[in-house]
């Protein structure tokens, strides 16, 4: 139901006449922002911003891309009134702390922007896992976690409560961080290794998060808002490659895994969409399991997830469209479109 929902309105919006009268634009991190760091991994290059403008530019009469946030707020202060509409789609992230991914999106709600995607609020609350698993927990939903423990830098590591809970095979990680960045698994560690690799992060951080390694097949779920309403997109199995279990962000490029449909139980599929309630994620929101033959543990989930050609999202989007690598992004920016342009008033 939800797919012919989904691909009724993209087809329709897909029949109406373009381009409108409005801006596009893509504001993003390019490769010159870091140097020898993680967060290259979340970098665009010239290729990959073309493939962002192209999948819209005959929606739209002008399309443009900025590669930092300070190019973005020099363009902004440079705008006189105009009739146009702008639309910003943002991956930007060079900000440090829980609002990692927040400015565009809170000066899209200052000068009037049409964001496509998460709203400063979603934006925020996604770069702090914490925070997202207590309102998931609060709401009933600890069942689908995957065993966790929070630590800040206030508290003391306790190594017998660590081991009791997660076992002795765990993943560490940062809890405002998106995908691999500085994630390291830890398999029948020390006392004096979680030690080491905690300390690390917390230094770095303030805080860190310990999940229990959950050795299985890893299932990506896309959660699409239209018109009021949760969609999921079809379930993603990410395949490993020679002998991997999991992807550090030195290899999490797309020619190191493989995508291919899975088939998860309905119940799972409705939980995803209760979960994006519970979180007020009104945007397309990407869950992330791992599944062990018997039960599936979230283990992250984004409230904005890259969307290029070779990720689950976009292979999801594909088939629930039946479209080519563009169709999400083009899903994102319609809805919109259907919003604030009169003339695509739309209702099914």
């Amino acid at each position: 139901m939800n797919k012919n929902i989904l691909k009724d309105f993209y087809d329709y919006m897909e029949s109406q006449k373009y381009p409108i009268n409005a801006i596009f634009i893509f504001v993003y991190n390019d490769y010159d922002t870091y140097i020898d760091d993680p967060h290259l991994e979340e970098c665009f290059d010239n290729v990959e911003v073309h493939e962002i403008l192209d999948a819209v530019s005959d929606i739209f009469q002008e399309t443009l891309a900025f590669n930092s946030e300070k190019a973005f707020i020099q363009w902004c202060a440079t705008q006189a009134i105009q009739d146009k509409k702008i639309y910003v789609y943002t991956m930007a992230q060079y900000i440090e702390g829980f609002g990692r991914r927040t400015l565009i999106p809170a000066l899209c709600q200052y000068y009037g922007f049409i964001n496509i995607n998460a709203d400063a609020y979603m934006s925020a609350l996604g770069c702090n896992k914490e925070t997202m698993y207590k309102l998931l927990a609060v709401n009933n939903m600890s069942d689908i976690l995957a065993p966790t423990v929070f630590i800040n830098q206030y508290q003391n590591i306790d190594y017998k409560y660590i081991r009791s809970k997660l076992g002795a095979h765990v993943v560490l990680k940062p809890i405002n961080e998106s995908c691999c960045i500085d994630i390291a698994i830890l398999e029948n560690y020390t006392e004096s290794d979680l030690y080491y690799h905690t300390n690390q992060l917390l230094n770095k951080y303030g805080h860190a998060m310990l999940q229990k390694y959950i050795d299985g097949k890893e299932i990506g779920i896309t959660v699409h808002f239209h018109k009021q309403e949760m969609c999921t997109l079809p379930p993603v199995q990410i395949v490993f490659p020679y002998g991997k279990k999991h992807l550090t962000h030195i290899d999490s490029f797309y020619e190191n895994y493989q995508l291919v449909h899975y088939n998860v139980p309905q119940d799972l599929l409705e939980k995803c969409k209760s979960m994006s309630y519970a979180l007020e994620f009104f945007c397309t929101t990407r869950f992330d399991f791992r599944y062990d033959g018997e039960k599936y543990y979230l283990f992250d989930l984004s409230p904005n997830p890259t969307v290029n050609g070779y990720t689950s999202s976009n292979y999801a989007a594909r088939s629930a469209l039946k479209s080519d690598h563009r169709g999400i992004l083009r899903l994102m920016a319609y809805e919109k479109i259907s919003l604030f342009e009169p003339s695509f008033n739309w209702t099914h």
